[in-house]
């Protein structure tokens, strides 16, 4: 396992199972990041955002200039209402200002930034730079989460970020992949697939990046089944993180528009909780859970009308785990095991082999 110092504070650059274990003994039912992150740096982490004039390629016109059929504006509707009055700022003084923000409201001692508004990879490489420069230039930033798409992070960028891996630096790429699927990636206007997750996150390995997966439970055209399946497959690809969230309708999107002709039915609390749970369930038990969730900014929501707010979502979920039974991991399974590789007679039944 690689370590680094970062400004004073041991920061893993790999997952540590052997801590996930000991909280799964200590009767976690998923793993929590904010947990694991507080044992594996000594100290309580805590994220700032931090806009520096990202676009999307797919709103620029590079790849569409209509966006996904569920974004408002790049996604700036989903801002946190204390970052709004310095959003526009200079991009120390975003840092400055939020770190000075929740460290009064006791968030924690350390902070990685969060650059999260458009695709926070797509400008010319020496713009990158200045930018996360920038970011890292203050004493108590540990590193940066970088949100962005699978496909904007060719080799140069990865090899930049690399660079600040080495240095000591905490570095997450959070990809918004939304769907493992194809047929959903196509119909909500993604522009890419899956091949680019898979390949990014391979590449995020070689270097000690840490690879993080959006990912949204109830989009149309998609099956409860397919949901669960996206967990198989993210925990195959080894993804180290993931978010969770349920889709919403905002204000002036086309699902919006598809919504009000009866053409998109939102998911219900109780569907998104049970949802969840199942997800969970088929997920490798070592992939951290940062949300599950969406708690910010929905003052342009039109549905669903129930409070997505994680620390409302969230018992609910660890409710249905409780009765059930289980917890993160308990049914994920690829293919048969080998005790299991004992073909049945006629007239034999599986019990009788097993």
């Amino acid at each position: 396992m690689l370590r680094g110092e970062v400004k004073g504070i041991p920061t893993e650059r790999r997952i540590d199972k052997r801590v996930m274990d000991q909280m799964y003994e200590e009767g976690f039912l998923y793993m929590k990041y904010g947990a694991y992150a507080r044992r594996t740096h000594g100290c309580k982490i805590f994220k700032v955002p931090m806009n520096a004039g990202f676009t999307c390629p797919n709103w620029d016109g590079r790849l569409s200039s209509d966006g996904c059929i569920y974004c408002p504006d790049f996604a700036r509707q989903f801002t946190y209402e204390s970052f709004r009055r310095v959003i526009t700022k200079d991009i120390r003084e975003q840092v400055e200002d939020q770190i000075d923000y929740y460290k009064r409201k006791g968030a924690g001692e350390k902070a990685l930034v969060y650059i999260a508004f458009g695709t926070n990879t797509y400008k010319p490489l020496n713009e990158l730079k200045r930018i996360y420069d920038a970011t890292l230039d203050h004493p108590d930033v540990i590193g940066l989460t970088i949100g962005t798409r699978p496909d904007c992070v060719p080799r140069e960028v990865l090899d930049l970020l690399g660079s600040y891996v080495n240095e000591g630096y905490e570095i997450w790429l959070e990809l918004g992949q939304q769907s493992v699927h194809y047929h959903t990636e196509e119909r909500t206007n993604r522009q890419h697939g899956l091949a680019e997750c898979i390949r990014t996150i391979k590449e995020c390995h070689k270097r000690g990046i840490l690879s993080l997966v959006f990912l949204i439970l109830g989009l149309p055209y998609e099956t409860p089944s397919e949901m669960i399946e996206t967990a198989r497959v993210i925990s195959e690809i080894k993804a180290d993180a993931v978010k969770i969230y349920p889709l919403l309708v905002m204000k002036g999107t086309r699902l919006a528009r598809e919504y009000e002709t009866g053409g998109y039915r939102p998911i219900s609390m109780t569907e998104y909780a049970s949802l969840v749970a199942d997800f969970l369930e088929h997920l490798s038990p070592y992939v951290l859970i940062q949300r599950i969730s969406k708690d910010c900014g929905l003052d342009g929501k039109v549905v669903p009308e129930w409070d997505t707010h994680r620390f409302i979502v969230g018992p609910r979920v660890e409710k249905i785990l409780m009765i059930r039974g289980t917890k993160q991991g308990a049914k994920y399974k690829m293919g048969l095991d080998v005790e299991e590789l004992k073909p049945i007679s006629a007239g034999v039944t599986a019990s009788d082999v097993l």
